[in-house]
């Protein structure tokens, strides 16, 4: 048998797949995003670090970023870091015992008499602090000389997470003024914008060279702490907390319990041995109202004694009824949406749908109260823009955001961004670059949607949509006193319930995906049983109903499961009844405005105009609409009890079903509409058809006018009295 030498390298490689690959490849497949990847990187750097031999080290280094796939050689640039920290370290250890074999005390080593400061620090760095300024060594006379009138203490190093990391450092001059300055890496190594930083902030001068601007930053770094800055607030998965402005509440372990750890007054909190920032509450900022002014609202508020989940979830019940429900389980759901969208990839848009007055605005604040105070809803008929809205879901994580004033005329830009929130998919941007990179503002939060029109502009979008219909606002007295109560324990805000619901984390992430599917195939297969019911449809209320069985046994709610499922169900089939019939009552406002063109209906027979209403005799007009649909070689003509129930289903245009009487004298019953409701959805113009099809002179004018301006469209439809017309000018009658 012939003997076969082994390749060095692949035996090496065979005889070392031990520990190391395993876990690098563990750590690099659990990171599936920023964050935990810069965490992963880090373990394996420590881990790397551990192998003293060279050779082997460098063999890891090239070999665990090639089978991890892991870019931009991060292993290599975090050993080669860590170790020239070591190393450095190791040096440090070195000088400190030569300088204190050296010198004796301060006097020995020239400093100034009085001299209370680290002998071992002034001597090493060649600068330190006596008497409320800076001293360096070695000027041209060979003594100690003053280089500025303050003294500076770095608070924290701020790490961004890009490369404008900087260092909150408090300065302090000689006449006691203290101030706060951000100061960016850029401004700390140039000796001009250091001077022009500090000169902003009033009499601190710096009078030092460049060499003694490196000796003080070396000086003043040796004690900085590293800090995280926390840049979204909620969910935070670095740290495995909730973030709020003034504090954070980590998930309780088996040895602690869950407390909340508020921020010191710069705006920091320590926490798992790492230090994070929290700006908004800092004092830093403390004079800049035009700052961080909602995320200081996204705050922890004291608990209210024997009012918690339970409570809160019957009195938001007895206020608003059978809404509640959908709204009280899409808020547990928001607090996990990252693991349901990384578990399913959507999460359904709360829309509240009603004319002013009817509830959907106290119901959107009473969600919103429990991250916090109040927070004001995103206007999106002022001026907002995409990119401005849809950056707020990126400032929060598993939260809520509210936008209001959602019209079906909005921008098409705006109607695809909602579609992309459900979607999860971020707005992204191109970069000022020269590789065509795009930056991506991602979607981290819930949404409220809110506005007088319901969003059936788009199909696509409708479904993506939980609607919640808010007609006339009218409370009983019960629920009066219940909404009084209500909004008295709302003042200050309810966020401590959100920070109580997030410690179930870790138990929804393990059985989420598993009763979300049993109650998907379940509803879809068995208590939906119209087939042209959309699948996402479907998927919105089965997430809400699989929230209810994962928190069934560690909350109280105020419904039962059963309850949940047919309010949820019917509410759904009656926004699947509005989508299939959205397009055929748009058919028939059209052809209501043909027949009536043609002569076939007239106003106070078939219909009629008045005080901004149409009243619409449905019986005497079907017929003439089946012909024209007919004539029009359209078979779906729908039959009219059908026609009747969709003309219905939108309470923004359809108001009631009253008698009217006729100038004929019947009195028969109508279906009666908001008139410009339908000029605004269907482009129904019967004044201007009726302008366009007069017949006689003056007395059709005058009666043309009368009737714009009692239907409120006159400015709209004026008539020029110079205008030619089809019998000639109208002074000529």
């Amino acid at each position: 048998m012939s003997y076969t030498p082994l390749n060095p390298k692949e035996e090496f490689k065979r005889l070392h797949q031990d520990g190391v690959f395993w876990k690098a490849q563990r750590l690099w497949k659990a990171a599936d995003d920023a964050d935990s990847q810069a965490l992963a990187i880090n373990d394996i750097v420590e881990m790397i670090c551990c192998i003293d031999n060279e050779a082997k080290r460098s063999y890891y280094i090239d070999n665990v970023q090639k089978e991890c796939k892991i870019k931009n050689s991060l292993v290599k640039k975090g050993v080669k870091e860590l170790l020239q920290k070591r190393e450095a370290k190791k040096q440090a250890e070195i000088i400190k015992k030569k300088i204190e074999a050296q010198f004796s005390d301060a006097q020995d080593a020239g400093l100034p008499n009085g001299f209370k400061g680290n002998l071992h620090d002034a001597l090493k760095y060649g600068i330190y602090e006596h008497e409320g300024v800076y001293y360096t060594r070695g000027g041209k006379s060979g003594g100690d000389y003053v280089v500025s009138n303050f003294t500076m203490k770095i608070l924290y190093h701020v790490n961004t997470g890009n490369e404008l990391a900087y260092r909150l450092i408090a300065v302090r001059n000689v006449w006691g003024i203290e101030t706060f300055i951000n100061l960016n890496t850029d401004d700390f190594v140039s000796l001009g914008s250091f001077k022009k930083v500090l000169a902003r902030r009033g009499d601190f001068i710096f009078k030092g060279t460049d060499s003694d601007l490196s000796r003080l930053q070396e000086y003043l770094q040796k004690d900085e702490v590293s800090t995280i800055y926390i840049q979204t607030l909620g969910w935070f998965k670095r740290g495995k907390f909730y973030a709020f402005a003034n504090g954070i509440m980590p998930l309780a372990t088996d040895d602690e319990k869950a407390e909340f750890l508020p921020v010191d007054e710069y705006g920091i909190i320590s926490h798992g041995e790492k230090n994070y920032f929290l700006p908004a509450q800092s004092k830093v900022y403390a004079d800049k109202d035009d700052m961080f002014v909602s995320e200081r609202k996204f705050i922890f508020t004291k608990p209210v004694d024997s009012f918690g989940f339970t409570e809160w979830a019957d009195l938001f019940y007895k206020t608003y009824g059978q809404k509640a429900i959908a709204g009280i389980l899409f808020y547990i759901g928001a607090l996990f949406r990252d693991i349901v969208m990384k578990q399913v990839q959507r999460y359904p848009i709360l829309n509240l749908f009603g004319p002013p007055g009817a509830g959907k605005g106290q119901f959107a604040e009473s969600l919103m109260s429990l991250f916090g105070e109040k927070q004001d809803q995103i206007m999106l008929g002022g001026a907002s823009t995409v990119v401005g809205f849809m950056r707020k879901f990126a400032q929060l994580c598993n939260a809520l955001v509210w936008l209001d004033e959602y019209k079906n005329n909005l921008p098409f830009k705006f109607i695809e961004s909602f579609k992309n929130i459900y979607d999860g998919k971020g707005y992204e941007r191109g970069k000022m670059s020269n590789d065509f990179a795009t930056e991506s503002t991602p979607i981290h939060s819930g949404c409220i949607l809110s506005g007088q029109d319901m969003p059936t502009i788009e199909p696509a979008l409708f479904m993506r949509v939980i609607l919640l219909t808010f007609e006339d606002g009218k409370f009983s007295d019960d629920q009066r006193k219940n909404f009084s109560r209500l909004k008295e324990l709302e003042y200050s805000g309810l966020s401590y319930i959100t920070a109580n619901l997030v410690q179930y984390r870790e138990y929804f992430e393990q059985h989420f995906k598993l009763e979300y599917d049993r109650i998907f195939r379940q509803t879809y297969k068995e208590d939906v049983t119209n087939s042209e019911v959309d699948d996402r449809m479907i998927v919105n209320i089965s997430m809400l109903l699989s929230f209810y069985q994962l928190f069934k046994n560690k909350v109280k709610f105020p419904f039962t499961y059963q309850e949940a499922k047919a309010f949820l169900i019917d509410n759904m089939l009656v926004q699947h009844g509005i989508l299939a019939g959205n397009n055929d009552v748009a058919k028939f406002w059209d052809v209501v405005q043909t027949i009536f063109a043609q002569g076939m209906i007239a106003e106070d027979k078939d219909f009629e105009l008045k005080d901004g209403y149409i009243y619409l005799r449905l019986m005497q007009v079907y017929p003439h609409y089946m012909k024209e649909m007919r004539q029009r070689g359209d078979a779906n003509v729908l039959a009219k009890p059908t026609l009747d129930y969709y003309l219905r289903l939108d309470k923004s245009v359809f108001v009631e079903y009253k008698k009217k009487r006729f100038d004929d004298q019947s009195n028969n019953w109508c279906l009666m509409f908001k008139y410009a409701r339908l000029q605004e959805l269907f482009q129904l113009d019967l004044i201007r058809v009726k302008k366009d099809h007069w017949d006689s002179g003056l007395d059709q004018i005058n009666k043309l006018e009368a009737k714009q301006k009692e239907m409120g469209v006159f400015n709209q439809d004026t008539i020029d009295m110079n205008e030619e017309l089809p019998f000639g000018k109208a002074s000529n009658g």
